[in-house]
């Protein structure tokens, strides 16, 4: 008789792992835990490697559908017109700020150049922090690549701060004599060695639609105000059309999710989320990084469950991306459920069952053995009868330990149909069709009027700068 797997609160934050292969059903398992978790009242964050407007009317249809809709907000850095606005970096002090920031630039390339850039970053960072003002990618942007902006900083900062003295200090490092006037400058080699990479990754977001999106100092979304009030929050991420941006953005996301994760942890128990936020992780092998491992460690202290998607196990690993099997160990190992579905790569299937275990199990086997033995006749030796007829059976018995679930039993699952292991056990499941018609016309989402507030706006003021060069 089949039956409903329940997972208490307790048990989700325990996080959960899913794995599964192109077209195995993973798109409507993922309907079916939204649709639940909207149903309960229960916030969301969805991360979504598809970005197309189909996906985003069937995640507005399942809100309407339990009357969330007014919950909904969407971040789309591909396409303005379908986002609500959003800044990540708002949130965080100025080492956590140039740890997300860096992250655009990866761990490669040259490590001298890598580490002038941080602290330059964090020397600008620590003064406007200090000035208590926002700021957004664009206003970084400028500062990185004009000596106007950056006396700009060295006139407003308040001078009797570490921070001011830091920042002057970083300054200082980029000026040379002028030749002719004699007058202290900024080499531009010296800012565009520091820089230079960086503001290349930066320009993705200060131009066009990202632009609209994430340069606001009063956006629309604040990650830590979404979890505490239960929002729905769809991040659409343009993985097909522009994959390195995309990937950079979902590590600046999770980098700024993972300080509203910290600071969850600093306030009342009431004030956390209930029920238990959940945070689904489409493509997470894409964008993950070796600093996320804590987060899975922290969420579960702010009632919050995450829930990644992978294609193959191995990916888990990709030297590639940056990642190792210690990473790869600490997901799985930081994940008590994990639920896969068809699987396509041997690899994986074999990781997998010997993620279920192996469990005694008791084998039985028969034998049957006949004889039949004969004699001749007393009258004619050509003639022959049965003298005697003997039959023997025996069983035996062993115990010995077996896969739960073999490498085949991944691989045959039909589309619909998964394999749950877990504190509950290992068991084999179906999931039922999550039934969304076929959502058409415009895409309608809440949009807000946010309140002026004012910031930085050294990007505002470019123009200024580059016509007096102060």
């Amino acid at each position: 008789m089949s039956q409903d797997l329940f997972l208490p609160a307790d048990l989700l934050t325990r996080h959960c792992l899913g794995i599964a292969a192109t077209g195995g059903g993973k798109s409507n398992f993922l309907n079916l835990i939204l649709k639940q978790q909207m149903m309960r009242g229960g916030g969301v964050i969805h991360i979504d490697g598809k970005n197309n407007k189909d996906a985003i009317r069937e995640f507005l249809t399942l809100a309407k559908q339990h009357n969330r809709w007014h919950d909904v907000r969407i971040i789309n850095i591909d396409e303005a017109t379908l986002s609500n606005t959003y800044n990540p970096l708002l949130r965080g002090d100025a080492e956590e700020l140039t740890t997300r920031i860096m992250l655009l630039i990866g761990s490669g390339g040259d490590s001298f150049f890598r580490s002038q850039a941080g602290k330059g970053l964090g020397a600008i960072s620590g003064l406007v922090k200090r000035m208590g003002m926002p700021f957004s990618f664009a206003d970084l942007s400028v500062l990185m690549g004009s000596e106007g902006a950056l006396r700009y900083l060295l006139r407003e900062g308040p001078k009797d701060t570490r921070e001011y003295t830091d920042y002057k200090m970083f300054f200082d490092q980029l000026l040379e004599a002028d030749r002719r006037t004699g007058a202290m400058i900024v080499n531009e080699k010296k800012l565009q060695h520091t820089f230079g990479d960086l503001l290349g990754r930066l320009s993705a977001y200060t131009r066009g639609n990202a632009r609209d999106v994430l340069n606001t100092y009063n956006p629309e979304i604040d990650l830590l105000d979404a979890i505490k009030q239960n929002l729905l929050v769809y991040v659409a991420l343009p993985m097909l059309s522009k994959q390195e941006v995309a990937t950079d953005f979902a590590k600046v996301f999770l980098s700024d999710l993972r300080t509203a994760v910290g600071q969850l942890q600093n306030v009342p128990p009431e004030q956390r989320p209930n029920p238990t936020f959940l945070c689904l992780m489409d493509e997470f092998s894409s964008y993950a990084m070796p600093t996320l491992a804590p987060l899975f460690e922290q969420a579960r202290s702010a009632n919050i469950c995450l829930f990644p998607f992978i294609q193959t196990v191995s990916s888990l690993s990709d030297k590639e991306r940056g990642l190792s099997i210690d990473f790869a160990q600490k997901i799985i190992g930081n994940t008590w459920n994990k639920i896969s579905f068809v699987l396509k790569d041997p690899e994986s299937c074999e990781q997998m069952s010997k993620i279920a275990g192996q469990a005694l199990k008791e084998f039985t086997s028969k034998s049957i053995g006949e004889n039949i033995g004969f004699a001749s006749g007393d009258q004619d030796a050509s003639m022959l009868r049965t003298s005697n007829r003997g039959r023997s059976i025996s069983t035996s018995t062993r115990v010995e330990y077996d896969a739960v679930a073999r490498p085949e039993d991944f691989s045959n699952l039909k589309p619909g149909e998964g394999i749950y292991m877990g504190q509950r056990g290992v068991l084999k499941i179906k999931v039922p069709l999550v039934k969304l018609g076929r959502p058409t016309g415009d895409i309608e989402f809440p949009r807000f009027r946010m309140p002026s507030v004012p910031g930085l706006a050294v990007a505002e003021k470019y123009h200024m700068f580059s016509a007096t060069g102060s």
